[in-house]
């Protein structure tokens, strides 16, 4: 009776765990296409067409850095240490599947009080223990499971913090060029809005022009000036976050950035790559779904503790005292260990296992849409750049031509000073957008590289 009540509470307790694995849906058969395809079409390749990415914007400084990050970057360093803990945690759990042998042994003189202590005794024993647990139940087994998919995930992860890693050193490079090209412009400005102040200053001395034209010209070349310190700023913190990613000293990286260049070339066309492909190479994607198989695993083991665990000892061994010569004792014996009353620990533990197991499919789905949302945003944001930028390089031509003419009729009287200074002030602003709108662009095609998961 005691045993039938037994096995009606094991599998009511079972029943209630839900020791069946949850089914999860990790298809996304939806996905075809890319909606931003749809308005701009876009080449379509395939993955191994975009490896070194970088280095299409044939570059030889970025591609220094991102070479010297591969080696000294902290954060990819701190990923690859992460990947030797979890094969040293996967090689232990590994460990649980094998038996358990151990050794051990003594050995020494004792007075067994025989022969009125003349003959003290020698006495020395030693023997191999072995332990084995039958995972009939799979709560080892499972264990391992999980060990391996965080392994597997430790490196998907360290993949996509060096994806990650060149992505941002693109970015800092980039800015850090367009700061650089920008100063050099309000430098160049400078120097002649400075010839022009002085022209007209003494042509103010000479009475052949207003003091009004002085201030005027003087409020534009201190406005020019102002401009200087914002652009160096800009630089320099562009350099020194690439000192960090890249894991170096700010004077280890004078030799690779001391030498003027512009911001890399964007005259290189965006490409695609198929949904389903992106989504089967972005490495945070395959790390999701690895640590969502590692949670599932570990539900699993955590469930088995409901049933009975049946462990394989044995003994072999050798001894030899005053009462027995030469002996070889051995044993071997079967246990089995249930717990039949704990109070709702094992259900409790079950029970938050399935949540981490919930959490850890919500945040692959939410891995996936967010990796869909990049691509997407990346895409469009470069086609609305791309446009911006060929805008601004003719109202940059357009500005620069009325400049040229607005200096022409000053000098033939028809137009006042304030006409050439406004036209000034809108050549060099218009020459300030259009290389912002140049980096933006460039950094707007390191996105779209990075979303789509390849290096």
């Amino acid at each position: 009776m005691m045993k039938k009540l037994i096995l009606v509470s094991t599998m009511l307790t079972l029943s209630g765990c839900g020791l069946v694995a949850e089914q999860y849906d990790l298809s996304f058969d939806k996905l075809t296409n890319w909606r931003s395809d749809a308005a701009a079409p876009v080449e379509q390749v395939s993955a191994s067409s975009l490896k070194d990415w970088w280095q299409k914007f044939e570059d030889p400084a970025l591609n220094e850095l991102v070479t010297q990050a591969m080696s000294s970057s902290p954060d990819r360093l701190i990923a690859e240490a992460r990947i030797a803990e979890a094969r040293g945690l996967r090689r232990s759990a590994r460990g649980s599947l094998l038996p358990q042998i151990s050794a051990s042994g003594s050995g020494g003189r004792e007075d067994t009080g025989l022969y009125d202590n003349l003959y003290p005794d020698n006495f020395y024993d030693a023997g191999f223990d072995a332990s084995f647990e039958l995972d009939v139940f799979g709560k080892n087994r499972n264990n391992f499971s999980a060990s391996d998919n965080q392994l597997r995930a430790a490196e998907e992860q360290y993949r996509d913090v060096t994806l990650s890693l060149i992505a941002e050193i693109s970015r800092n490079y980039i800015e850090y060029r367009a700061a650089q090209h920008q100063l050099r412009i309000a430098q160049k400005n400078l120097a002649t809005q400075e010839k022009t102040l002085t022209l007209i200053e003494d042509m103010f001395r000479l009475g052949a022009a207003p003091k009004l034209d002085v201030e005027r010209a003087n409020n534009l070349v201190n406005t020019t000036r102002a401009s200087l310190p914002e652009f160096e700023r800009q630089a320099d913190n562009a350099r020194l976050a690439l000192t960090v990613l890249v894991g170096a000293l700010p004077q280890d990286l004078e030799p690779v950035l001391a030498e003027a260049a512009e911001i890399p070339a964007t005259n290189i066309a965006p490409v695609l790559i198929a949904p389903a492909e992106v989504l089967s190479r972005r490495p945070d994607v395959q790390a999701a779904s690895y640590l969502l198989a590692a949670n599932t695993d570990l539900t699993q083991a955590a469930a088995a503790d409901i049933f009975p665990s049946f462990t394989l000892r044995g003994f072999y061994g050798v001894a030899d005292n005053a009462l027995a010569s030469a002996i070889n004792p051995w044993n071997i014996a079967l246990g089995a260990a249930v717990s039949l009353l704990d109070f709702g620990r094992i259900e409790g533990r079950v029970d938050a296992a399935k949540a981490r197991e919930k959490q850890s499919f919500e945040q692959y789905r939410k891995t996936v849409l967010s990796a869909v949302s990049e691509v997407e945003t990346a895409l469009t944001d470069y086609i609305h750049i791309n446009g911006q930028h060929q805008s601004l390089e003719q109202a940059y031509d357009s500005a620069s031509k009325a400049f040229d003419l607005s200096q022409n009729l000053y000098k033939e009287g028809e137009i006042a000073f304030l006409d050439v200074l406004d036209s000034q002030r809108t050549v060099n602003n218009a020459e300030s957008a259009m290389i912002t709108a140049k980096a933006s662009e460039a950094v707007a095609l390191t996105r779209l590289y990075k979303a789509l998961g390849v290096y």
